[in-house]
Parts: C-alpha cells; sequence; structure tokens
C-alpha cells in the first residue's frame, strides 16, 4: 500500500499546482471537444511539409487553446501504428520526436500487443482544429488505448476502455514511455486520462513490484479528465527557446 500512499500525497500536491497554474493560464475547459464554433472547420487534408523534423526552425506559438505552429514538423506512418487522419499529425520537432520514440519503445516492449491507434495532434500551421479547444500549438496528442482484445472498429476509431477490457501492461507501458520524459526540454507536461481506468493502472503497477519511483513519476503528470476512457491525451512543455509559446 505505500506505493498508493505516494501516488496519494502526491496527487494532492500536484492538483494543488494545477488549480493554481489554470488559475492565471488557462480556461475551465483547457482541451477536447469544443463547443460548436460557427466557422468553417479546416477538413482539407494539408499538403504534406517539406520540413525534415531536424529543422530548428520550428516554434510553438501562444497556449495549446489558443495558439499556432510556425515550420513544423509531421509524424508519418510507421509499423504496427495507425494514424487516423495522416494530415493533423503536425507538431514541433520535439514533440514529434517524443510521440514516435515513445511509440516505437512501448510497440517494441509489447510484440504481442495489437495495432495502436494515434489521434489528433495539430493541423500544419496549428490554430482551431475542429472537435478539440486544444491541439492548437503542436505540442497535443491523442493516442489510443491497449486492449485484451482489440476491438471492432478500432484503430480507425477510438473505442472506449474498461479496467477488465483493458490490456493494463501494454497501457502502462505506453503510459510510462511519455511520462519519463517530463523531465525534458519540452517532454511531458500532463497526461489524461479517466480516473476509473488509472486507479486499475496503479493497483496493476502495484501488484506487478512496479518501484514507488516510478509509480510517482507516472502520478506526476497523469490527470483525471471526463471522456478520456478511449485514449490518452498527452501534452508536451513549452521547450526554453519557443519564447512565445505558453
Amino acid at each position: 500500500m505505500r506505493a498508493i500512499a505516494v501516488v496519494v500525497v502526491l496527487l494532492c500536491l500536484v492538483t494543488a499546482t494545477s488549480v493554481a497554474d489554470a488559475a492565471g493560464k488557462r480556461p475551465a475547459k483547457h482541451h477536447e471537444k469544443a463547443k460548436t464554433k460557427k466557422r468553417v472547420a479546416l477538413t482539407t487534408p494539408a499538403k504534406p511539409s517539406t520540413v525534415e523534423t531536424k529543422n530548428k526552425r520550428d516554434r510553438s506559438i501562444g497556449a495549446p487553446w489558443s495558439g499556432r505552429l510556425q515550420t513544423p514538423a509531421r509524424l508519418n506512418a510507421g509499423e504496427r501504428y495507425h494514424l487516423r487522419r495522416p494530415w493533423r499529425t503536425y507538431g514541433t520537432r520535439t514533440t514529434v520526436e517524443l510521440v514516435r520514440q515513445a511509440i516505437v519503445d512501448t510497440l517494441d516492449g509489447a510484440p504481442k500487443a495489437h495495432i495502436l491507434a494515434v489521434g489528433d495532434l495539430s493541423q500544419e500551421s496549428g490554430g482551431w482544429i475542429t472537435e478539440h479547444a486544444s491541439h492548437q500549438s503542436g505540442r497535443d496528442v491523442d493516442i489510443g488505448l491497449f486492449f485484451k482484445k482489440k476491438p471492432a472498429g478500432y484503430p480507425a476509431a477510438f473505442v472506449r476502455a474498461t479496467p477488465s477490457t483493458l490490456d493494463l501492461a501494454a497501457t502502462w507501458k505506453l503510459i510510462w514511455n511519455f511520462a519519463r520524459t517530463r523531465t525534458e526540454d519540452g517532454g511531458a507536461q500532463f497526461i489524461f486520462l479517466d480516473r476509473s481506468l488509472q486507479t486499475a493502472l496503479y493497483r496493476w503497477a502495484e501488484k506487478q513490484g512496479i518501484s514507488d519511483k516510478r509509480i510517482a513519476s507516472v502520478a506526476a503528470v497523469l490527470r483525471h479528465e471526463p471522456n478520456h476512457d478511449n485514449h490518452i491525451h498527452v501534452r508536451f512543455k513549452c521547450r526554453e527557446r519557443d519564447t512565445s509559446c505558453r
């Protein structure tokens, strides 16, 4: 139970910090499923960017819920993961590289896991994007979950998971591979997931003998968010060189 106690203390401290941040930096509904806006949706696939991921002129400008993206990198298709909307897979070079590495490391460590669904990052120039209130500045990504048995419709669409249908081992690997970047420049800032699935994951980790330190590292970034029982939403920090990033 000592691991659960560590998680509870950390969640209390982090929640207080998050509330303070929220008061000064972001609206109450900071991401996902924004109210319908009376404007034309940008649904036309963007032309592939000619910018290589090594280009250092890329910039995240503004906040995730009110921002844009300059000279982006693009997450390309890969083995064992499916891009649901390839024209919405743009981000900062750092975000794209960290997302790709987390996915590859997870799949390499879970060879029997099914294909993984990858949702939206940002559009090529960032800005408002349908179905989201965030994902505007190249620092957000939605990733599907792993199941004991791949459900119908997945990975073309995200599918709701329960503690009994979730592949806890593979999903824990996925979350850990994002969470461990939190100390890096531009690393993971928050990972949003429904509380019921979080509880199942923490209990699994404790039974598996996962160290208190590793559980605490995950707890430092994992947050409850309603309507996030079919995917995780990872938000990355501003990089030091992105002086206009918020």
